[in-house]
C-alpha cells in the first residue's frame, strides 16, 4: 500500500542555486534587450520629438505670415479693384477719343510705337493732338486718366499752344494692355 502524505515536498527537490542562476540569466537577458532596443529608440524618439516641435513652431510662423499676406492681398484687391479691372479692359482708340471728347473739343490719335513691356503687357505709344477752351479741362483730363477704364499714362513733354479762340495741346500717352498672345 502506498501512503500519500498530505504535506507537499516538491519544494525540497528544487535546487536554489540553479533557480538563482536562471533568474540572473533572465535579468541579464531582459536588461540587455532593454538597453539594446528600447533605450536607443527613446533617444531617437526624443530627437524626433524635438524636431517635430521645431517644425511645428516654424509651421505656425509660416501660417501666420500666410494669413497676414492673404489679408493684405484681399485688402489690396478691394482697394485697387478699379485698377485690376482696367488691366483686363482692352484699349480701343474710339473709346479713348470718346472719353477725351468730354474734355476737349477735338481729339486726334496717331500710333507711334507698339512694343512688349516685360512680356506681360503690350505698350502703345500714341500722339494726342487736341483742342480745348480752357486749361482747366486739360488738368481735369489728366486727373480723369486715373479713373479711365484702361491703363493710360500721359507722358512729358506736353506742348500747349494758344490761339485766339482755343488752346492746342500735343502730348504722348502710353497705354498698357495685357499681352494675350502668351
Amino acid at each position: 500500500m502506498v501512503y500519500v502524505s498530505s504535506i507537499d515536498r516538491s519544494m525540497e527537490k528544487i535546487d536554489l542555486m540553479k533557480l538563482l542562476l536562471f533568474f540572473m540569466a533572465f535579468i541579464v537577458i531582459t536588461f540587455s534587450i532593454v538597453f539594446l532596443m528600447i533605450i536607443p529608440n527613446i533617444k531617437e524618439h526624443r530627437v524626433i520629438q524635438a524636431e517635430h516641435k521645431r517644425v511645428l513652431v516654424h509651421k505656425t510662423r509660416v501660417e501666420s505670415l500666410y494669413l497676414e499676406r492673404e489679408n493684405e492681398l484681399s485688402k489690396l484687391k478691394t482697394d485697387n479693384s478699379h485698377i485690376l479691372k482696367a488691366f483686363r479692359h482692352s484699349f480701343t482708340q474710339e473709346e479713348f477719343i470718346q472719353y477725351a471728347g468730354t474734355f476737349f473739343t477735338q481729339v486726334n490719335l496717331t500710333q507711334v510705337t507698339k512694343s512688349d513691356y516685360k512680356k506681360e503687357f503690350v505698350e502703345y505709344e500714341l500722339n494726342v493732338t487736341s483742342t480745348l477752351k480752357t486749361p482747366t479741362n486739360f488738368y481735369n483730363f489728366l486727373e480723369g486718366l486715373n479713373r479711365y477704364s484702361s491703363i493710360v499714362q500721359a507722358d512729358f513733354p506736353i506742348h500747349l499752344g494758344s490761339s485766339k479762340d482755343s488752346i492746342t495741346s500735343t502730348f504722348k500717352i502710353k497705354v498698357y494692355d495685357l499681352n494675350l498672345t502668351r
